[in-house]
Parts: structure tokens; sequence; C-alpha cells
């Protein structure tokens, strides 16, 4: 995999309404969503054929109310 690919799933991710930072959702971005995604929890439980939360960040952890 290439440097330059991005998650498949990155525009339709509902995980990013659930930000009102912005700088906060491009630390998730750089870290999982523009490099390596395959690591991500979200992408992974989707491929499986899973739906994520809305809430489940992509280290696996689940953000709370």
């Amino acid at each position: 995999m290439s440097q330059a690919e991005n998650c498949p799933y990155k525009s339709t991710c509902q995980m990013y309404g659930i930000f009102k930072i912005e700088g906060a959702l491009n630390v998730w971005k750089i870290n999982y969503c523009n490099s390596d995604f395959t690591r991500c929890s979200r992408y992974e439980l989707t491929e499986a054929g899973g739906t994520p939360a809305v809430n489940l960040l992509p280290n696996g952890k689940v953000l709370g109310k």
C-alpha cells in the first residue's frame, strides 16, 4: 500500500460528525484515515461486514457521551 492511499470509507465515515473541534479530528485522520487505515478498528469492522458505532474510535476505544 502506498502512503498516498486513503481509507476507502473516509468519505462516508460517521465518526467525523462527532468531533466539534477540527484539530481533534485531524489527529485521527492523519494517523488512520490518510495513512495505515488497515489498522483502524472502524475499517476492520466494516470489512468484516459489521457496522461500527458512531462513537467507535479508530484505536478501538469508544468515545463517551
